[in-house]
């Protein structure tokens, strides 16, 4: 079972363990901060263990990706940090098997876009057969518009059909610089030193029988989610950008051309608008480019809070929000769901609005 917490401004996913929470991993895992990883600790509830994991300031995946619509970009990214964990878990014994690849257990933080997974002792899967559920899931989920970005995510895909797979044959598919960063290597370094080629290095022995990758692959990786970050730092909005220049205007935040569905009144001290909310599920938050209903105040979260239109009724749901969303003054639980009537008082942070 799984259920979502807030503790003394802390954000938590609640895992109960049916069985005893026994073996080596429970402490491996509480009592070090591993990469990649996310940290829990291990609580009793009337005789039954739970592993409480901090998810504080991450959205899962899973919501992230219906949002998004990735594509081989972020596939990048996420094989290159997946990588990075497998080894860091190796290092402390614990096997890829129970790591988990479910996209609702992973999360990301969507001001670095650093990823964070789930590991569960208790629930262990075969490696390859998560990652294959994984690519399955996440084909039905990209966007398909750019067709040969489109076209190396099924090649990934593809290869991971086969039965014995390093992640770096993946990697190859999407990065597609292989060959270039031979004739790097040998052209940069230093005179003396014996140059490691690029090639898969299997674990001879111990805790995985999955796959490390070259020194050279993995620096190749990380210079380019270096240079991911820093382009995505390097387009941040000014909130002061645009400010209204009217008190509290109606304004469409979306399509343009969507069909009006229901409206959210201003009704607090600052500078925000209305928002009318122009199709059946609506995203809110102070990254402009990302939402449809656009706050500048910086206490709301860049993705804070949907509200989703189904059949006649409207629901809203908090995504993870630092600082909360509430309905009649009181706060959501990351994924609760509720409905909302006419009238209905809504906050976002401190930004208040009226359902009408």
């Amino acid at each position: 079972m799984t259920e979502f917490r807030r503790v003394q401004g802390k954000s938590y996913m609640v895992l109960s363990v049916d069985g005893p929470a026994e073996g080596y991993e429970y402490p491996m895992l509480e009592q070090n901060r591993i990469l990649g990883l996310l940290p829990f600790h291990l609580t009793y509830a009337d005789g039954t263990p739970q592993l409480w994991y901090d998810i504080s300031g991450k959205q899962s995946l899973d919501d992230w990706v219906r949002m998004k619509k990735p594509g081989s970009e972020f596939l990048k990214l996420f094989l290159t940090a997946l990588t990075e964990t497998l080894e860091q878990a190796g290092e402390h014994l614990l096997k890829e098997n129970g790591l988990s690849l479910s996209p609702e257990f992973i999360f990301l933080n969507i001001d670095s876009k650093e990823l964070a997974f789930c590991y569960t002792p208790f629930q262990k899967k075969p490696f390859m057969d998560a990652l294959r559920g994984f690519m399955e899931y996440y084909l039905s989920h990209m966007e398909h518009k750019n067709g040969d970005g489109t076209k190396k995510c099924y090649e990934v895909y593809e290869k991971c059909q086969k039965e014995h797979l390093a992640l770096e044959e993946l990697l190859s598919v999407l990065f597609e610089e292989k060959l270039e960063l031979k004739e790097e290597l040998e052209t940069t370094e230093e005179p003396g030193v014996i140059r490691e080629d690029v090639q898969i290095e299997p674990y001879a022995e111990g805790p995985s029988k999955f796959f490390s990758l070259s020194k050279a692959f993995r620096s190749h990786m990380r210079r380019f989610t270096r240079t991911k970050r820093a382009q995505e730092q390097a387009y941040a909005f000014d909130p002061e950008e645009g400010q209204a220049e009217t008190a509290n205007p109606t304004v469409l935040l979306g399509s343009e051309a969507g069909r009006t569905l229901g409206e959210l009144k201003y009704e607090g001290m600052g500078n925000e608008k209305n928002i009318v909310l122009s199709s059946e599920a609506f995203l809110i938050g102070s990254q402009r480019e990302d939402v449809d209903g656009y706050i500048t105040n910086e206490t709301v979260s860049r993705m804070h809070a949907r509200i989703t239109k189904e059949g006649d009724a409207y629901y809203l749901e908090d995504l993870n929000s630092t600082n909360g969303t509430y309905l009649n003054g009181e706060r959501l639980s990351y994924r609760e769901k509720v409905k909302i009537q006419k009238n209905d008082k809504i906050s976002f942070a401190t930004e208040r609005f009226w359902f009408v």
